[in-house]
């Protein structure tokens, strides 16, 4: 008979055959064991659901859940409606954790339920056989002390929805689920939106996740121009709602926002970086449209690190749309390196 489950843990499945035992293999061999495992395949064509099924006769706290492929956000969603633990964790299926990975998670739980607790993690990369750690000092943020989070370097590295201890009574509270529309920062803005009715931060010390950089992976692909630029306005729109309500001043916000130019610079890059060529007219429409509905931002947060962009910076500004889409074009046909290079520091 399975014990009380306290945590669930949800793991999106696909295309995951070459990793997903080896991430089943060290969920089920930790110290804390009052858990679920939720495998959630999300309509994977390869040997993933049958290695989610063999998985599940030999424990009786895995649970598997199919889906028609609806993208990693639907997968996380349903995971969080079978939930059934007081708290959740989300791995990803070609990761791993240390054996003590649950334990310190949920001995760090603070009593307030309206919290979070955050740990570091090893990003590996499999391609560069190198690996580095990212580590946080441990420390308690409580009510408006949460600005701090902001306005340093650590909330960079607690962007992702892994390595971190939520509540499902507030989850379930706010209704609060991935966004499925977009692909890319769909965690952060998740995140974001949990963070913003956080009383509590608990930020321990412990390195048991390690992600695993494989090739293929979504952070390294763009999507077209139109889904890049939603995603943007919608992780501003949040971003912005969190600096109202910890009252960030304009240099503050320089510091805060320095991550969203990132999905800023994202939209900028999309159609130059597209798998298929956008026409020429059609890149000047979608500069036309960004620089329009962003001066402001980019007057105020933008502000790249090479040459070549603050000079395109200066074209988007004026409205020199034109001109900035056959500058960047004649730079990208020239496969000059020294463009889109990440924004200056705040």
């Amino acid at each position: 008979m399975m014990e009380q489950c306290v945590i669930s843990v949800i793991i999106p499945v696909y295309k995951a055959e070459k990793y997903l035992s080896r991430c089943i293999a060290s969920l089920l061999a930790q110290s804390f064991t009052a858990f679920e495992l939720l495998l959630i395949d999300d309509g994977s064509p390869d040997n993933s659901g049958k290695i989610c099924h063999d998985w599940a006769e030999r424990d009786c706290r895995i649970r598997v859940l199919h889906q028609t492929n609806a993208g990693v956000s639907a997968a996380r969603n349903k995971g969080l409606d079978e939930a059934k633990g007081e708290y959740i964790v989300f791995v990803d299926s070609d990761d791993y954790v240390g054996t003590d990975y649950l334990k310190h998670l949920y001995e760090e739980r603070p009593l307030e339920q309206d919290s979070i607790v955050v740990h570091g993690f090893t990003i590996v990369s499999e391609q560069a056989d190198r690996q580095y750690t990212t580590s946080f000092i441990p420390s308690v943020y409580t009510g408006r002390d949460v600005r701090e989070l902001f306005l340093n370097d650590e909330m960079r590295d607690m962007r992702g929805p892994v390595a971190k201890l939520f509540s499902r009574v507030l989850i379930e509270r706010l209704g609060l689920r991935f966004p499925v529309e977009i692909s890319f920062g769909e965690d952060t803005i998740f995140n974001f939106q949990y963070l913003f009715h956080c009383r509590q931060v608990v930020v321990g010390s412990h390195v048991d996740y390690v992600y695993c950089d494989v090739p293929g992976s979504l952070t390294k692909c763009l999507n077209d121009f139109a889904s890049e630029y939603a995603t943007f306005k919608l992780y501003k729109s949040i971003t912005v709602r969190l600096a109202g309500k910890l009252d960030l001043n304009v240099a503050d916000m320089r510091t805060a926002f320095s991550f969203v130019v990132l999905f800023f610079q994202r939209a900028l890059i999309a159609d130059y970086r597209s798998a298929g060529k956008v026409p020429f007219s059609l890149r000047t429409q979608h500069l036309r449209r960004l620089a329009a509905e962003q001066r402001s931002f980019m007057k105020e947060f933008y502000h790249p690190g090479y040459k070549a962009d603050k000079w395109g910076r200066q074209f988007l500004l004026h409205g020199f749309c034109f001109c900035y889409n056959l500058y960047m074009s004649i730079l990208c046909s020239c496969r000059f390196r020294y463009v889109f290079g990440y924004p200056e520091k705040a």
